[in-house]
């Protein structure tokens, strides 16, 4: 099988997509047939070429480089055209393609209202509905994903695959306490506990409610830990501004999250006292995953397929208010009792999210549309 990858999305910062992009290529590179050819499509050469994979695997950076519309559409389809099936993991196919395709839509963030700015329902919501319907076959993440890809893009059942994403082998708890506290040291200058959050700071995950609740939680109950929020600020939240206006701009840290590996987020995970995920809505949360994965307390909410995954393994808020985000944070952590249910719990549903399930059954999709 000869299997083509747009697979711009990892060069530069790999975030959700990017992540979910590699980790297949890791899996795939240890398990793949000798009759399976791999075809990498880049617009841009990569900036950390880790992968190490084996000659079965082909990077081609495709030029001109152009817009990420522009070079799907016009610059992909003409090197693809050979595949025996294209996959195209973030969202969209060429849509003058005409070879066999599989699309990933990891979520519909359009049916939650307030999660994009008005334009968006007439430039990505189109180009993702026309895709999922032009593809021979759709895979998702979730139920909430599929019922929603259903709903809003009219998409047959038959035609969706629900694959959920799972958390890479290095995703444990880490057990080396000097590492620990040097990893605590590193963002606060001394050996504080934190609460975390990991992710890009989009409008759905609230930052601004979970500081607040940060924030009264430290006034009321003097409790001496950070906070860490790790992901880009790619939307210019007034981030100091507000943990100034908060008084908590002492115990209050933001990073991009930029790593050499993404194993390497693995001792912050672990070095946590509390992991919150305060989102409205996702069709899947990968950092959710790792964080259990990681043996992390949770709190998130009871929202589309966060509700999945937490599915009774953590503390849920139906809403993502500052008075239910900071009661759930001070049970948590004034509860010794409760804090260590949660944290065998995390790690219980974590077994239901590998990262080889995730692979081995995507391949198994394109395998299937190619020989069809």
């Amino acid at each position: 099988m000869k299997l083509g990858i747009n697979a711009r999305r990892l060069a530069g910062q790999r975030l959700g997509i990017g992540r979910y992009i590699e980790y297949l290529l890791r899996y795939w590179n240890k398990t793949a047939s000798s009759c399976d050819s791999f075809h990498l499509y880049l617009q841009k050469p990569l900036v950390h070429n880790d992968l190490h994979l084996s000659e079965a695997f082909k990077v081609q950076i495709l030029q001109p480089g152009l817009t990420g519309f522009l070079w799907e559409n016009f610059v992909l389809p003409r090197e693809a055209k050979e595949s025996d099936v294209l996959f195209c993991p973030s969202y969209t196919m060429p849509l003058a393609y005409r070879g066999r395709c599989v699309v990933a839509t990891h979520s519909v963030n359009e049916v939650q209202s307030g999660t994009h700015p008005w334009w968006y329902r007439f430039t990505y919501t189109p180009w993702y509905r026309l895709s999922a319907q032009k593809a021979d076959r759709v895979i998702v993440p979730s139920q909430s994903t599929k019922s929603d890809l259903q709903r809003t893009y009219g998409i047959p059942a038959d035609k969706i695959d629900v694959v959920p994403e799972g958390a890479d082998d290095a995703f444990r708890p880490v057990e080396d306490q000097a590492l620990l506290r040097q990893t605590r040291e590193r963002y606060f200058g001394s050996d504080r506990p934190y609460i975390l959050f990991v992710g890009k700071l989009s409008e759905r995950r609230n930052i601004p409610i979970l500081m607040a609740a940060f924030s009264r939680v430290k006034k009321r109950h003097r409790i001496p830990h950070g906070l860490l929020l790790v992901g880009p600020n790619h939307l210019g939240l007034p981030l100091a501004q507000l943990a100034k206006d908060l008084d908590i701009q002492d115990s209050f840290v933001q990073t991009d999250g930029k790593f050499g590996t993404h194993q390497e987020i693995v001792p912050i995970y672990s070095a946590a006292d509390l992991y919150v995920y305060p989102s409205s809505y996702d069709g899947f949360s990968l950092t959710l995953v790792e964080a259990m994965a990681c043996g992390l307390p949770v709190i998130t909410t009871n929202r589309a397929a966060i509700a999945e995954i937490a599915a009774g393994h953590a503390m849920q808020v139906d809403e993502p208010t500052v008075d239910a985000l900071s009661e759930a944070i001070a049970r948590v952590l004034l509860d010794h009792e409760l804090k260590e249910d949660l944290r065998a719990k995390s790690l219980k549903r974590a077994r239901s999210f590998r990262l080889e399930d995730t692979a081995r059954r995507t391949l198994e999709i394109l395998r299937q549309v190619a020989r069809d």
